[in-house]
Order: C-alpha cells, then structure tokens, then sequence
C-alpha cells in the first residue's frame, strides 16, 4: 500500500460512520443482507445511498466477495454514481465490483463467451443506418399495402416503424404475440363504453355501437398488424448488413440463457446478490434476464429499488405489474420498505407533488391495498430551510403567460438576480418560441 493511503480499518470507519446517518427506513431496507428485498424509494430519498450501504455491509458481513455481487442499473451515471460511493466506503476493492448498466452486461456476457455468440464482426447501427434499413423495407412494398395505402409519402410511417420495432425487442414482442393482442383488442372493442351510444341522438339510440368509431380504430389496428409483419424482414436487414442494436445484445443473452443451461448456471453461481436501481423502468426482456439470474434459488438475494409514480416509459402498467409480480412472487419471504425521507425538497413542493400524483390510477399504492402502502414523502429540516413554498399563476391564455414570464425575468434581472440561476420549464419545444422572440424584443438574453 502507498504511504499516506488509507487503509482497510478507515475505509471501515467511514463505512459504518455512513451507516450512522441512515435512517430507520433506509436500515430496515440495508440491514437485511439475505432474501429478496423490495425498497419503494420516491424521489430524494437516498437510493444511491442504501444501495452501496448494502453492498459495504454484505462485504463486512459475509463470506462474499466483490465480484459476487452483481449491481444494475439503468445509465452510466448510475453506475458512475454507485462507484464512486464504493469506492469511498471499501476503498480500491470497489473497482472489482460488478455494476453494470442491463445492456452493458449483456455485453460483458457476450464477450467473455464469444465462441456462444460468434458476433465478432458485427458493429453497432447508427441512426442514418437504422433510417436506410426501415426505408429499404418500405421500399418493398406495393401500393395496396396497408402502410402504402393512400400515402402519396412511401415514408410516411418510417417513424412509427422504428419506434414499434425497438418496442418489440424491448418487450421481446413476436409477430405471433402481436396479432393475438390485436385480435383480443378488437374483439373486446364493442364491450368499451367509448364505442357505445350513451344518450339517443339522431338515428342512434342509447346502447348503439359507434360503428364509425370502431372501423376508424380497426384501420389503425390493421395498421398495426401490417407493421408488425414487417419486423422479421427489418431484423434480416440488419443481420444481411452486419449490424445490431443495444436491444439486440439483450435477446441475444436471453436465447443464451435458455438455450445453454452452464452458460446461465456460471452466471447464477457467480453472483450471490443481487441489486437493481430503477426497477420500474425495465422492460419485458431485462426484466426476463434478472429473473433468469435469480430462478436458481426460491429466495433469492435480490435487493429492488424502484418507484411506479417515477416510471418515465411508456407501458407503464407493464412496469409496475413488474413490482407488483415480483412482491407476489417472493412475499413469503420479502421485506418490503417504503422510503418517506426526503432529503431534496421542502414539505410544500412534495404536498403538491402528491396531490398530482394521487389522481394516477395505476400505482402500487392501488395495487397492493392488502397492504396499507402510504407514499407519503416528507421534507427534512435541511431541506426545509430557506425554500418559499410554490405559487400557482393562472392564465387564460399562452399570450398572457409569456408576457408574465417575461415581466417577471426582466424584474429580476434589474432586482440583480443572475438569470443563469432562473428556469423556465415547458413541456414542448414549440412552447418556447414565443417566449423567446418576446425576450429578444426586451434585450434579455
């Protein structure tokens, strides 16, 4: 060891100084190093933290070593985040931790075992590529196909095709699998109160079907169906070009897993805990895989943080049924933990943030009402401290609030407040032009 390094007792001090300053609900949640765990952590509430504190106190107190321990997460910030964290608590031992985004795990997979995979002179697709492979298989289709049908555009639906394709491989969708939930949709589709007459009016009667309606709605779907039959020309695209994408490393694991049963038992027994940040957000086939790595044991040490009011992707009923599935799979033997502590926001801004949020049909809270859950955040006293509560303004229309907007800049500016400190929100790109030519007028940059 270097002089003047630390040295294994002080990475400990500082470990279990940082064990300290975890609340109850954080310790519940890192205390409990065996069986599956389920943490609901809202915003703020130290994700981060409980999860290298789990990884620190399984180091301190058991057989296990590093790189028996397998950590995902969703972006290299996460990951970034978690190492730098470990590497405070245990020193340069964290840099043999495996923490891994899903897709850069499933690229470590491949590459430690190529002679499974044999992909080695494949390259990643770039979006010009992705664009010209979607168009070469539109360019294949005549005129009374249903994507062609009346587009004076041949590339009308280039768009709509790429986002469907990346969602079945996302969701590990067949073909098959598509055209049945489409059939179930539409036979379902007369049952809808949307597509049923619910007062007479005109020539319909009250409990008639919007006939209209619902050939409007068949069209899409018919669509749909035509644009999922052209995911396997699109995948032999990409393989007759040497090309894959992200999505595509996972489903190659996946197929591995299944297919070659030592492949996934090295990884199983390699990995002795587990622990998954941001578990709303995977998707259908990363969900698969960490089930893969987990079905060995019937409680497996799997340790989930997620939060289904924080789901950011679409088929958020899918996500949360992840929670959920999960929580039923294992509840014999599951702690479950709700973080309330909120250590970014003052009590105002999470009041009004829960009062939104009540209105969303699908959360756990719904889901799981056995149990009581209450997601109720509350703002520490650091938080709270020098933070005015948030203002609702009202206008009757944009013209109204751009000019307040901008009224109200142009007042802080001349009060000396920077305006690199002051942040305008807006949902749409669009929403921003007319504020913008508005400041422009008044010279504020």
């Amino acid at each position: 060891m270097a002089k003047g390094a630390p040295g294994r007792q002080q990475y400990n001090e500082a470990f279990l100084q940082a064990l300290e300053q975890l609340n109850e609900q954080q310790r519940r949640a890192v205390e409990q190093t065996e069986g599956p765990v389920l943490v609901i952590a809202g915003p703020g509430t130290g994700k981060t933290h409980i999860l290298s504190s789990r990884v620190g106190r399984i180091l301190m107190e058991t057989d296990a070593q590093a790189h028996n321990i397998l950590c995902l997460t969703f972006t290299d910030a996460g990951v970034n985040a978690m190492r730098q964290r470990m590497l405070e608590f245990i020193g340069p031992e964290a840099h043999r931790l495996p923490i891994y985004t899903f897709h850069s795990f499933c690229n470590t997979v491949i590459q430690d075992n190529l002679e499974l995979f044999g992909r080695q002179e494949l390259e990643p697709v770039s979006e010009l590529e992705r664009v010209e492979l979607i168009r070469g298989v539109l360019d294949t289709l005549g005129p009374d196909h249903p994507l062609r049908l009346g587009q004076s555009d041949a590339y009308f639906y280039e768009s709509h095709l790429k986002t469907l394709f990346q969602q079945m491989k996302a969701e590990r969708w067949s073909v098959e699998h598509l055209h049945k939930a489409i059939d179930d949709y539409l036979e379902r589709l007369p049952q809808r109160p949307d597509y049923i007459y619910k007062v007479n009016r005109g020539n319909f009667r009250k409990g008639d079907l919007k006939q209209s309606k619902i050939d409007v709605e068949t069209d899409k779907m018919e669509r749909l169906r035509a644009a999922a039959g052209l995911y396997p020309a699109y995948q032999e695209a990409m393989k007759q070009a040497g090309r894959y994408d992200y999505d595509d490393m996972i489903l190659w694991v996946l197929n591995a897993f299944e297919q070659h049963e030592n492949l996934l038992r090295t990884y199983q027994e390699r990995y002795l805990y587990l622990l998954v940040d941001e578990y709303q957000d995977t998707n259908g086939a990363q969900n698969t895989i960490l089930r893969k790595l987990v079905e060995y044991w019937d409680m497996p040490n799997l340790f989930i943080v997620g939060d289904d009011d924080q789901s950011i992707y679409e088929f958020q009923g899918a996500r949360l049924k992840n929670l959920t599935d999960f929580f039923q799979d294992y509840r014999a033997g599951l702690q479950l933990v709700v973080l309330q502590q909120n250590y970014r926001s003052n009590q105002p801004i999470l009041d009004a943030s829960r009062e939104l949020i009540r209105h969303n049909q699908i959360r756990i809270v719904n889901s799981l009402t056995e149990l009581g859950l209450e997601k109720v955040l509350l703002a520490t006293e650091d938080a709270q401290a020098g933070h005015p509560p948030p203002e609702v303004t009202v206008f009757p229309n944009p013209l109204q609030e751009e000019v307040w907007l901008a009224n109200e800049l142009q007042r802080l500016q001349s009060e000396g407040v920077p305006l690199e400190e002051v942040a305008v929100i807006y949902a749409k790109h669009r929403q921003a032009e007319g504020l913008q030519a508005l400041l422009e007028k008044r010279g504020i940059p």
